[in-house]
């Protein structure tokens, strides 16, 4: 299968104490999801703010972090949207939190694209899609 790649976040971004992320919609079959932005390089985080009225920082994105919210949160799908342009982006792509963890421990600097998120302007949330099984192409970013 060909994967879609994307550079490994190294950042996400704060606003005040808290890591945000895009509004996600519950699945069809009601499992939750939730999203966190991650960003490869400052040059995304700096188009991200840009296209944003959020006062938002850049802090280090930890393994820590990743994998207690995975065990506080093991019935919800979590995941982290990639090198998104702003906050109101018609689509995003998106990996699970641990294919991050994943990337960072073995110092991957690519991590493949398993969901994409695409703007639902009827409930100003993001409908996910799980590109799991869909074959799609290398990109680099």
């Amino acid at each position: 299968m060909n994967d879609l790649l994307i550079e490994t976040p190294k950042f996400v971004l704060l606003q005040q104490s808290e890591r945000i992320g895009p509004a996600l919609n519950a699945l069809e079959t009601g499992k939750d999801c939730l999203a966190i932005y991650g960003f490869s390089e400052k040059k995304h985080f700096d188009t991200f703010t840009k296209n944003s009225d959020l006062s938002v920082t850049p802090y280090p994105l930890v393994i820590g972090y990743l994998q207690n919210r995975l065990d506080a949160d093991e019935a919800a799908i979590l995941m982290v949207a990639l090198n998104a342009t702003g906050p109101n982006d018609p689509v995003v792509n998106a990996t699970s939190m641990q294919s991050v963890i994943e990337a960072l421990k073995k110092k991957s600097p690519q991590v493949a694209v398993t969901y994409r998120l695409s703007k639902d302007e009827s409930s100003a949330g993001y409908n996910v899609e799980d590109l799991g099984s869909v074959p799609v192409l290398r990109i680099h970013r």
